[in-house]
């Protein structure tokens, strides 16, 4: 368990890049839901949005301690 919390800066900056990614595919998934009627998604897509950003941001700064 202990080692899951010790990560190399390259895992951690690996592991940040693969959320942003993730987050961004959950967006698109939300925005196709939106246009396709289901607006009650609006929330969930400004959330996987702005995690997506979080996630950027994160990933920007473990590369620039590199």
């Amino acid at each position: 368990m202990a080692s899951d919390l010790i990560r190399s800066p390259a895992v951690r900056l690996l592991h940040a890049r693969q959320d942003h990614a993730l987050c961004l595919r959950l967006a698109a998934s939300y925005r196709h839901r939106i246009a396709a009627g289901e607006t009650d998604q609006r929330e969930a897509h400004a959330w996987a949005l702005g995690n997506a950003r979080r996630w950027r941001l994160v990933a920007a700064e473990l590369s620039e301690t590199r």
